[in-house]
């Protein structure tokens, strides 16, 4: 699996209309390689001139600093559902096969969440998203401190009427009556064969509740994902996800030094 090495932000609002024109259609050959189902005009809505208070798209390029292998639009909204103002957040991110499963999705949007908190304390902040593909919502689930829906709580019922509400905001349509949770995104992603087989085989309680909610998310369904941003969430998750990488990081380490010390003892 390669490395994404360099990342480069850009603002479409401090664009010109030329610049963004541009932005979007370089985006799309790229955003074509990784989903189907999305015409130009409508990825261009979505990504680079939405409706969203603030867009930042961040563009993953490979070693060479010259192949956009993929990208990650960040938009800020403000909302007012039940006479309440709310700041949401949501995105849309593809990688290219080859450099996928990474974790660069989660600390982007994290940040500007993060950031946004910081400076706004007293503002309510959810992000939402439609995960359209089993191991993206599992990076959340595993990840972010509270998250509805889960395989291992029950979402309360304030949350899943607020869900409800900004699902019917955003225009994303149940698919199943029975299933309020699951609606129609219309991107497909262009599975590997190995990604396929990971999903039917896999015993992750993430991802085995992802494809049991959604099974048809191969034909665009994602499921409706909501989390709530305060400072003690935001906090917890950013502990959760440095005790992972620094755990992970000293296991790979002792390792190395294993294999190094039972190489050398049988060369003598």
């Amino acid at each position: 699996m390669k490395k994404v090495i360099t990342v480069e932000t850009i603002c479409p609002s401090k664009l010109t209309p030329e610049a963004r024109k541009n932005l979007s259609e370089i985006l799309f050959k790229v955003h074509k390689r990784i989903f189907k189902g999305l015409n130009e005009k409508e990825f261009d809505h979505y990504v680079v001139n939405s409706p969203a208070k603030v867009t930042k798209i961040f563009i993953y390029k490979d070693k060479s600093k010259e192949e956009i292998i993929g990208y990650f639009a960040v938009h800020r909204f403000e909302k007012r559902v039940n006479d309440k103002p709310l700041v949401i957040f949501r995105a849309e991110a593809g990688l290219v096969p080859e450099y996928r499963h990474k974790n660069a999705d989660i600390y982007f949007w994290f940040k500007e969440a993060m950031k946004f908190k910081i400076f706004h304390p007293n503002k309510e902040i959810f992000y939402l998203v439609c995960p359209v593909n089993p191991s993206v919502y599992a990076r959340f689930a595993k990840y972010i401190y509270k998250v509805y829906p889960k395989y291992d709580c029950i979402t309360p019922p304030h949350i899943e009427n607020l869900m409800m509400k900004l699902a019917d905001e955003f225009g994303l349509k149940i698919v199943d009556p029975n299933k309020p949770f699951v609606r129609k995104v219309g991107w497909i992603t262009q599975a590997t064969e190995e990604e396929k087989l990971f999903w039917q085989n896999c015993n992750n309680p993430h991802i085995r509740f992802y494809i049991d909610s959604n099974p048809d998310f191969n034909k665009g369904n994602g499921v409706l994902t909501f989390m709530p941003l305060t400072f003690l969430d935001l906090l917890l998750s950013l502990f959760s996800f440095f005790m992972y990488y620094t755990l992970k990081r000293k296991i790979r380490y002792n390792l190395h030094r294993l294999f190094a010390y039972l190489k050398k003892k049988k060369m003598k």
